[in-house]
């Protein structure tokens, strides 16, 4: 059984992912906690994630035969493969605490902008082009996901907060729900790092896999595309095995998928409130419910709302002959440039969490969290499965 643990003010020890998430709740640490305010060290700080996440997205890039997206990117998301780095970094016995000002700085501010910014890849008309049945087994796969590790967390002797990590992260989108989840629940920086390996795993094992026995099974186009769009975790995974089996396939579990991710605010709230609620039946300190909605969500469904209300323009500008820069056309999305700033800055964030992840906390996880959520996995992949063959020709 893990022991959450949150880093202390202890100079040597630097700061945790938990305490860069306070931030996202509107609360700054105590001045106590605060590292020395050196410029050279934020600027060296910055420079380290910001340099951690460049690779990471220039990694991305590289194909992965046939798993890859049109773009020519492999389905391993940034995210990843950042946490992956920024853990290696931070092990090797580099003297990284001159930087914390600068990492702590990126985790405070990318973070929660980049899940706002994240909401302009969302149209709430994906829910409604998915069907009511969709939707209903939508809920289903949600509800499937907690329900079973809540469950699974008793009985391995789990702590409640990574199983829920791991829940949300297998019900939505992975790690992104991950750590849109873990300020309302007050999640250890470990708990963070542990459930995005897991989910992300489980993902690619699926994304490989998925259309293997969707071919064995003879499954139609339409029929695999809600297969995967419901049970692969992550969004790029989804796309990747929906077009390996086709395209008729690959464009609906690209829609399945992101109705899916419209529901993240929604569960976030209910997370935060079953969380609330539990504390304050324990007889905890007083809970902020404030919180439970936090204002990075309400960013989050802003941006969706514009998106799906076309407040977010394309511009195209087009260059008369004869000008100085000569005859041209210059197009800019303002839904995509956000999409990109957003998934910079989640990016970002990662490559701190994991330059703050030691490996000796990661050790005292052990493999029960990673069983737990592939039972979940090979349970929501088998009712899915079987809904589906009642309902989709």
């Amino acid at each position: 059984m893990m022991t959450a643990t949150k880093l202390t003010a202890d100079p040597t020890q630097g700061y945790g992912a938990a305490d860069f998430l306070d931030c996202m709740e509107g609360l700054e640490l105590p001045t106590a906690q605060k590292p020395p305010e050196t410029r050279w060290g934020m600027l060296q700080g910055v420079a380290l994630c910001g340099g951690l996440t460049v690779i990471a997205l220039g990694l991305n890039q590289l194909s992965v035969w046939p798993f890859q997206l049109a773009s020519g990117r492999h389905p391993l998301e940034p995210v990843m493969l950042a946490i992956i780095m920024g853990i290696l970094l931070g092990n090797i016995g580099l003297r990284l605490q001159p930087l914390q000002v600068g990492i702590k700085w990126v985790a405070r501010r990318a973070l929660p902008l980049g899940i706002i910014l994240l909401g302009a890849r969302l149209n709430f008309l994906d829910v409604l082009r998915v069907g009511l049945g969709g939707i209903l087994m939508t809920l289903v796969e949600m509800v499937l996901a907690l329900v079973i590790m809540i469950f699974l967390a008793r009985r391995m002797g789990l702590t409640t907060k990574l199983a829920t990590l791991i829940g949300v992260g297998t019900a939505i989108c992975g790690g992104t729900a991950i750590v849109a989840t873990a300020p309302v629940i007050d999640a250890d920086e470990n708990d963070v790092v542990f459930s995005v390996a897991t989910v992300t795993l489980l993902g690619l094992v699926a994304m490989a896999l998925l259309p293997l026995i969707g071919g064995l099974l003879e499954m139609s186009q339409q029929a695999f595309g809600i297969w995967a769009g419901l049970s692969i975790h992550q969004t790029p995974q989804v796309i990747a095995s929906g077009f390996a089996y086709g395209d008729e396939a690959g464009e609906t579990a690209t829609v399945v998928k992101l109705a899916r991710v419209c529901l993240l605010a929604p569960v976030v709230f209910m997370v935060g409130f079953w969380y609330a609620r539990s504390r304050a039946s324990a007889g905890a300190t007083k809970v902020r419910y404030r919180n439970l909605f936090p204002l990075f969500i309400l960013g989050f469904l802003g941006m969706a709302l514009a998106r799906s209300l076309g407040l977010l323009p394309s511009l195209s500008l087009e260059l008369a002959p004869g000008s100085v820069l000569g005859a041209r056309d210059w197009n800019f999305s303002v839904p995509y440039a956000a999409q990109r700033i957003s998934e910079i800055c989640i990016v970002a964030s990662m490559a701190a969490v994991g330059l703050e992840t030691r490996f000796k906390a990661l050790k005292r996880t052990g493999y029960k969290p990673f069983l737990a959520g592939l039972i979940t996995s090979v349970v929501i992949c088998a009712a899915l499965l079987f809904l589906i063959r009642l309902t989709t020709p």
